[in-house]
Parts: structure tokens; sequence; C-alpha cells
């Protein structure tokens, strides 16, 4: 094999890697409002009881704490306000899971700085659609969240 030709193929192999990695890397800007917040069964709806005054979710005793429930991918939390929340814990732009912000009373998204507040209302991009909101009823120690 020439040099010329091996300089050739080299080069078509790196070209070929950084297509394939930015094809990889291209999704749907928007998941469009509502992440399925139950991976493990889609049609089941969220409903589900915590107990706040146990680990890990005695978080939520505090103004500002919140929690990332992954097995139904919901972020609970608790306002400024004391009022407790849940909305999907992904970022409606790319999946990224949230942070709740308690001393600005919204929801992060640490993977591209878009904000919610506490209703799931897009404060600003790069997301374009609001986050699911859940009910919740706490009743004692205990809190239910669900659709």
């Amino acid at each position: 094999m020439e040099r010329k030709d091996f300089i050739e193929q080299v080069g078509m192999s790196g070209a070929a890697l950084l297509v394939m990695g930015c094809f990889g890397s291209c999704t749907k800007s928007d998941g469009g409002g509502g992440t399925t917040p139950n991976p493990t069964n889609p049609n089941k709806p969220v409903d589900f009881t915590i107990n706040i005054s146990n680990s890990p979710f005695n978080v939520l005793q505090n103004n500002g704490g919140f929690y990332v429930d992954t097995a139904n991918n919901v972020i609970i939390a608790k306002t400024t306000s004391g009022m407790l929340i849940a909305v999907s814990s992904l970022c409606t732009h790319q999946s990224v899971t949230l942070e709740f912000q308690g001393n600005n009373n919204r929801f992060y998204c640490p993977g591209h700085g878009s904000n919610f507040n506490t209703a799931g209302t897009v404060l600003n991009g790069p997301a374009s659609a609001p986050l699911k909101a859940f009910k919740t009823a706490l009743s004692g120690s205990l809190l239910r969240i669900y659709e």
C-alpha cells in the first residue's frame, strides 16, 4: 500500500467515525410534554406512596428539599412555602434528570440549563415543552404521588 492510499484510508475512517458519532448524539430536541413517567409499565399511571419521615424521603420535611424517584421518573420537592409538589424528573429537552433549586423555587436541568416553575411550565429553554405534573396528598407522614 502506498503512503497516499494509507493516509486516504485513515482519513476516510476518521471521517466515518466522526459522522457516526454525530448521528448518535443527535436526538429530537423536545420530548413534547409528558415523558412517560413509569418506565416499567408505560400504560400504568403513576400512583405510589412514600413515608417522608423515613430516609431517604426525610429530605422532604425541609422547605427546598427534593427527592428523585428513579423507578417512576418523578421528582418530589417541598417549596419554600412548604407545599409538596411532584413533576416528571426528566427534562423535556433531552431527558436529563432534573434538580430542584429550593432557594429559587424552580426545577433546573443541569444538562442544558432549562428551568421550570413549580407547576412544570418552562421558564427558559432550550426545553420548550412543560413537565408532566402529578397530584400529591399528604396524610400524616405518608405522601401519595398520583395522576
